[in-house]
């Protein structure tokens, strides 16, 4: 009797080892699927998200990443994505703002995949959404620009004028002439994130115009940062920090994103079962951005006057806080009265010393 009761304790014990080895074989490693809107290559926004991708991958072994390229803001996004979700992903970054509606039509279909999406409002159970807090962050910049031009002329090219961006050029203009007065921005619009003769056209219009410090917000800077360099001008970068190898002579710096800690931190709570959707923005001092390597050219005293702005940005400091004038001498942010971040998206105006209509 008790040779038969050890035996089926034995035979207990075995089943269940055998049950805890077949758990963790079922325990398959996260993958995840992430599509770009442009070329991963482009030293800007695309390259940002990848390397933020990259360093989610390491800080989690074992974690499968599937990716595409050149993903359209079309149906197409949602197709690519339904892929990958057959491919077993179970966590999917949409990177770019136009496939924020694919991205969210595919969370209701498949409530056991978590969807993030960069830059939209959209929220579900199983989405959230996420970007840099970048107007405040463009200040130092300016302080860069600001103290580094000779002519006194700056010059800005944009995609598309809406207010997060016009709130980018405002702060640029506000931390130049934070430390020159004299200083002014000029503003030229090419009509889209990813156009690269009308970026050339306007880079070069603007030095025409006398901008010796160039600087964008468009998908990659690539183009405007080389047309800078070989006119023999500065640039200050936006979107990826690897965008100062672009302009070994040139280069001041720049802001470029670093989404790798928000991304681990999302892949772990997927693994985890605890993801709650959110609408995170995050900017200098926060994880989601950084200020870029200093250029040669950048002396140490201004290396450290941009450094302590972009230090007193992290701390709080908001340069949106009155009284702040239009370019048309109009007030637009009374004294005593502050924009934040639900605020950033209002911006139809250009603040003194940009020259430029907004709308």
């Amino acid at each position: 009797m008790k040779r038969l009761m050890a035996l089926l304790t034995a035979c207990a014990a075995l089943a269940g080892l055998f049950a805890i080895g077949q758990a963790r074989a079922d325990d398959k490693p996260l993958t995840v699927g992430a599509i770009y809107v442009g070329s991963v290559n482009d030293y800007g926004y695309n390259r940002a998200m990848k390397d933020g991708l990259e360093e989610m991958k390491k800080n989690l072994p074992g974690l499968k990443l599937i990716e595409a390229e050149n993903v359209p803001e079309t149906a197409e996004s949602e197709r690519i994505m339904e892929g990958m979700i057959q491919q077993g992903a179970k966590l999917i970054f949409a990177t770019s703002f136009g496939h924020q509606q694919f991205a969210f039509n595919l969370a209701k279909t498949h409530p056991d995949v978590v969807f993030e999406h960069a830059g939209g409002w959209m929220q579900a159970a199983n989405f959230g959404n996420f970007f840099g807090a970048t107007q405040s962050a463009w200040y130092p910049m300016g302080v860069a620009a600001g103290k580094m031009t000779k002519s006194n002329t700056l010059g800005f090219v944009v995609g598309v004028p809406i207010g997060y961006a016009i709130g980018n050029i405002n702060a640029f203009e506000m931390g130049a002439r934070s430390v020159n007065p004299s200083a002014v921005t000029r503003v030229v619009v090419t009509g889209g994130w990813s156009d690269k003769a009308k970026e050339a056209v306007a880079a070069n219009a603007l030095i025409d115009q006398g901008a010796d410090v160039v600087t964008m917000h468009v998908d990659s800077p690539a183009t405007i940062i080389q047309i800078a360099e070989s006119r023999g001008v500065y640039s200050i970068g936006f979107q990826s920090t690897e965008a100062r190898t672009l302009a070994p002579k040139g280069w001041l710096t720049g802001l470029g994103f670093t989404w790798g800690q928000f991304m681990t931190a999302t892949a772990k709570s997927v693994i985890a079962g605890s993801f709650k959707p959110a609408m995170v923005r995050l900017g200098l001092g926060q994880g989601m951005m950084a200020v870029a390597p200093f250029g040669p050219a950048v002396p140490d005293d201004v290396r450290a006057l941009v450094t302590a702005s972009a230090d007193k940005i992290g701390a709080g400091f908001n340069p949106f806080t009155g009284p702040i004038t239009d370019n048309n001498d109009v007030v637009r942010i009374k004294e005593g009265e502050s924009w934040g971040g639900d605020k950033m998206g209002n911006f139809d105006w250009y603040v003194e010393g940009v020259v430029g209509k907004a709308k």
